[in-house]
């Protein structure tokens, strides 16, 4: 049998009032005063990952495993490659311990991901946001209760068992949000956003939320056409 032993990595990570104070901040600076309902910020983003309202005392986090709740209690880390996910507060302090003030510190402002790349990234070529939103011509969204009432009512086969959803499926199917971006070309994309609880369904924060997954398509796409267009000029 062989030993191994966990390499050492540096984090950062933040409690859940920080995380509060972020968002609140992010709002305020972004004219979105609106989006704070009795002290806490409903919809925002922390190191370029979407971060949505639960409950008071709840938050939903994107990770790399799928959506996490995470509560007052708990502590959200980045990793080292930039993803988030929280942790137990008992389990974090038994995991980790303070390292050296002068390790940096990844900025958890708007946009810190692009301002960050902006400052290591050499002037080569790359994708930017503003790249992303150019290509976007218009944008479409609906539920999938829509999307089913409506194919229903143009005649289409959608239901297997035939007749109309119960009121209780048509309820489920209300809580997927989709995103369809139309791009310059014609091309479609789209995104989604399914939400657990009917009780938290916010039709703006889907919306929002199913938007940036479709546009995280985008990055790709337009990726693999930098990538080969510079290929192209590498080949002359």
């Amino acid at each position: 049998m062989t030993h191994f032993r966990k390499k050492a990595v540096v984090i950062t990570a933040i409690t859940f009032d920080q995380l509060v104070a972020h968002g609140i901040a992010q709002c305020q600076a972004e004219g979105r005063e609106s989006n704070i309902l009795n002290g806490m910020p409903w919809s925002f983003s922390y190191n370029g990952h979407p971060v949505t309202h639960e409950a008071n005392d709840c938050y939903i986090i994107p990770t790399l495993e799928g959506s996490m709740k995470m509560g007052r209690d708990d502590m959200l880390i980045t990793g080292v490659k930039g993803e988030i996910y929280p942790c137990k507060r008992d389990i974090f302090e038994t995991t980790y311990e303070a390292a050296p003030t002068s390790l940096p510190v990844v900025d958890p402002g708007p946009d810190s991901l692009e301002r960050d790349i902006l400052t290591r990234a050499s002037a080569g070529p790359r994708v930017t946001p503003a790249d992303i939103e150019a290509e976007i011509v218009s944008e479409h969204y609906f539920t999938a209760a829509d999307g089913v009432q409506g194919a229903y009512r143009a005649g289409g086969d959608v239901h297997p068992v035939g007749g109309t959803p119960s009121q209780a499926t048509h309820q489920t199917l209300g809580l997927l949000t989709f995103c369809v971006l139309v791009l310059r070309n014609g091309f479609t994309v789209t995104g989604e956003s399914a939400c657990a609880s009917p009780e938290n369904f916010n039709a703006e924060i889907g919306r929002r939320i199913a938007r940036e997954n479709a546009v995280n398509k985008v990055w790709s796409l337009l990726g693999f056409r930098l990538r080969d267009r510079l290929a192209g000029q590498g080949a002359e």
